[in-house]
C-alpha cells in the first residue's frame, strides 16, 4: 500500500512566492500560524452569536442543501456580521496568491465568497470537486479561482478536515482521485489551506461525537464572473460605504476594465463607475 499524500507546509512568515510555487507544483499548501490567536478571539466571539442562531442550511435546493451539508452551518454576509472579517479579505498574501494566480485571465478579481462553515457531528462528505466546476461552462485554460479554508479552532481529519488531492490541477477534468491520493488536512487554529480553483478537494466527514469543525473560507475569482456569494444583498450598502476602498472593490464595487488586454468594461451603474453610488452617499451623510 502507497503512503498516504501530504500537502507541503510553509511557516507563517512565508513568502508569497514560496505560497505560489507550492501550489503551482503541488495544487494547495498549507500555512501554519496564518491568523493570529488575538484575531482568532476576537473572530470567534462576533461568529458565535449568529452561530447559535443558526437554523440549519435552506437554499431553497435539495441537491444544494445535500452538498452544502445537512448538519453544517454557513454564514456569509461576513463583512456586516464580523467586521473583523475585513482583516481577511484585505490580506496582502491572499490578494497576491489570487491575482498571480487568476491574473493571466483577469486583470481584476473580486471576492468569490466569504463564508464560515461549521460542520456538526455526523455530517458526511462532500463530493470531490474543482470550486471552477461551478462555472461549468467556461474553459479559460487557467484557474477561475483561489481559495483558503482557515481554520478557527483546532481542525482534525475526524472532524471534517478538508480533503485534498495534491497534483489534481494537472489531472485530466474528467479523473477522480483514489483513496490513496487523498490528503486530509489538520489545521491548528490559526492555519490554512491556500488551494487553486482547478485542484479537486471536498469537506470531510466529521465523525465526532461532539466537536464542531468551524472555518473561514475566503475566495477570489476573476473579476468577469458572477461569484457564489452575492455581496450586494448580503451586505447593506450604508456598511459599504464604511469599508476601505479596496474591500469596496473586491465586494463588487469597481467598473471591471479589461481594456488594456483587449477586453471590455462590465459592472456599468447608471452607465457610470459603481463607486460613484458610494462616494455620493459619503456625500449625502457629510
Amino acid at each position: 500500500m502507497g503512503r498516504t499524500p501530504e500537502l507541503i507546509r510553509l511557516p507563517s512568515d512565508c513568502s508569497l512566492d514560496d505560497i505560489v510555487e507550492v501550489s503551482d507544483n503541488h495544487g494547495g499548501v498549507i500555512i501554519d500560524g496564518w491568523l493570529a490567536p488575538d484575531f482568532l478571539e476576537r473572530f470567534n466571539a462576533e461568529l458565535d452569536p449568529w452561530l447559535d442562531a443558526h437554523r440549519g442550511t435552506d437554499s431553497g435546493s435539495a441537491a444544494s442543501d445535500d452538498f452544502l451539508g445537512l448538519q453544517t452551518r454557513r454564514l456569509q454576509g461576513l463583512a456586516a456580521k464580523a467586521p473583523s472579517f475585513v482583516e481577511i479579505l484585505l490580506d496582502e498574501r491572499l490578494l497576491g496568491f489570487a491575482e498571480a494566480v487568476v491574473g493571466p485571465i483577469s486583470p481584476q478579481i473580486i471576492l468569490n465568497d466569504g463564508e464560515v462553515i461549521d460542520i456538526g457531528p455526523g455530517e458526511t462528505a462532500q463530493p470531490f470537486h474543482r470550486d471552477d466546476d461551478a462555472w461549468n461552462f467556461a474553459r479559460p485554460g487557467a484557474p477561475m479561482i483561489v481559495n483558503s479554508i482557515a481554520a478557527l479552532v483546532d481542525i482534525t481529519p475526524e472532524m471534517g478536515g478538508t480533503l485534498v488531492a495534491p497534483g489534481s490541477h494537472r489531472w485530466p477534468p474528467e479523473r477522480m482521485p483514489e483513496p490513496d491520493e487523498v490528503a486530509a488536512c489538520s489545521l491548528p487554529a490559526g492555519s490554512a489551506l491556500f488551494f487553486r480553483g482547478d485542484t479537486i478537494h471536498a469537506g470531510g466527514a466529521n465523525t465526532t461525537a461532539d466537536r464542531r469543525r468551524r472555518a473561514l473560507s475566503t475566495g477570489y475569482c476573476a473579476g468577469w464572473l458572477r461569484p457564489v456569494e452575492n455581496s450586494y444583498t448580503n451586505i447593506p450598502l450604508d456598511v459599504v460605504r464604511g469599508l476601505p476602498r479596496r474591500a469596496q472593490e473586491l465586494l463588487g464595487y469597481a467598473l471591471y476594465d479589461a481594456s488594456e488586454t483587449g477586453g471590455g468594461y462590465l459592472g456599468y451603474h447608471d452607465m457610470g463607475d459603481p463607486m460613484d453610488l458610494l462616494d455620493r452617499g459619503d456625500q449625502a451623510r457629510r
